[in-house]
C-alpha cells in the first residue's frame, strides 16, 4: 500500500468473477512484459515475429490469456523460457503446461521437438481459439467452423440417451443448439454451407430422421429451417 511503512502479509484472494480481477491481470501482465523487455534489450539478439518486428511487438494480452510472439528460433524461445521463470520466482504464478500451447510454423519443423521440450507445452494449431472462436481476420471457411459442428453434434450426442419429447427437443433446439450459432454469428459472417449443415442436424435432432426432405406440405408446418430462423429473433430481439 502507498505510505505504508512496514511490510504486510496478505490473508485472502479474489473470488472468481470479482470486478477488480481483470485490472488486478492487466497490472500484473505489465509487470511480465517489462522483465521480458529488459531481457530483450540486454540480450540484443532477440528475432521477433515478421510480422510484429515493425512495432516491436511481442506480447498480447486478453482476459485471462497471454500470447508470447517470436521467431521460432532457440534463443528467442529461451529468452521467453527465463522471463517466465524469473516472473513465476517473482509472483509465484506459474503457467500451467496443460492449457497452454506452443505454435510452431512449417519452417521451423525441424527444432520442433527441441523448442516444445524448453516449455513442455503441447503443441498447438492455427487458428488459435479464444473464448471459443477462432482468431482470423479473413472470412471463415467450413474448416474454421468444424469446432461449431462439432459442438452441436456433441451436444446432441448427450441427449441421445434420454427420452425426450418432441416439446422438448423443440425447446432444446431453441434455448440450447441456437445459441451456438448467435454466438459465432455475433463475431463472424457464417458460410452459407456451415449452415445448411446445422440445419441438417438440426432436423435430425427434432424428427428423429437422418434425411427429410421439406416439400410444399410442409410450409406454414414445423421444420427445423423455420424453427431456427424463430429462435434466431427471439435471441436477437431479446435487449
Amino acid at each position: 500500500m502507498v505510505g505504508c511503512m512496514d511490510s504486510s502479509q496478505g490473508h485472502g484472494g479474489l473470488r472468481q468473477g470479482d470486478p477488480m480481477s481483470p485490472y488486478l491481470f492487466v497490472l500484473v501482465m505489465e509487470v511480465l512484459h517489462m522483465i521480458l523487455q529488459q531481457l530483450i534489450e540486454q540480450d540484443g539478439e532477440f528475432r521477433y515475429h515478421w510480422r510484429c518486428q515493425e512495432l516491436n511487438l511481442f506480447q498480447l494480452s486478453f482476459a485471462d490469456d497471454l500470447l508470447l510472439l517470436c521467431k521460432a528460433d532457440m534463443r528467442s524461445v529461451n529468452l521467453f523460457g527465463r522471463g517466465l521463470d524469473h516472473f513465476a520466482t517473482l509472483s509465484g504464478l506459474h503457467t500451467n503446461p496443460h492449457k497452454s500451447q506452443l505454435i510452431i510454423s512449417k519452417a521451423a519443423s525441424g527444432l520442433r521437438y527441441s523448442l516444445l521440450a524448453i516449455f513442455g507445452f503441447q503443441e498447438g494449431h492455427l487458428p488459435v481459439r479464444y473464448l471459443g472462436l477462432p482468431l482470423i481476420s479473413a472470412r471463415l471457411s467450413i474448416a474454421d467452423c468444424q469446432p461449431l459442428l462439432q459442438k452441436i453434434d456433441s451436444r446432441i450426442k448427450g441427449w441421445g440417451g434420454v427420452q425426450l419429447s418432441f416439446a422438448s427437443r423443440v425447446q432444446l433446439i431453441k434455448s440450447v443448439l441456437i445459441s451456438f450459432e448467435v454466438y459465432w454469428a455475433m463475431a463472424f459472417i457464417l458460410p452459407k454451407g456451415i449452415i445448411k449443415e446445422m440445419i441438417k442436424r438440426l432436423r435430425t435432432f427434432l424428427w428423429k430422421v437422418p434425411l427429410l426432405v421439406v416439400t410444399k406440405k410442409w410450409l406454414g408446418r414445423l421444420s427445423a429451417d423455420r424453427l431456427r430462423k424463430v429462435a434466431l429473433v427471439s435471441k436477437i430481439s431479446l435487449p
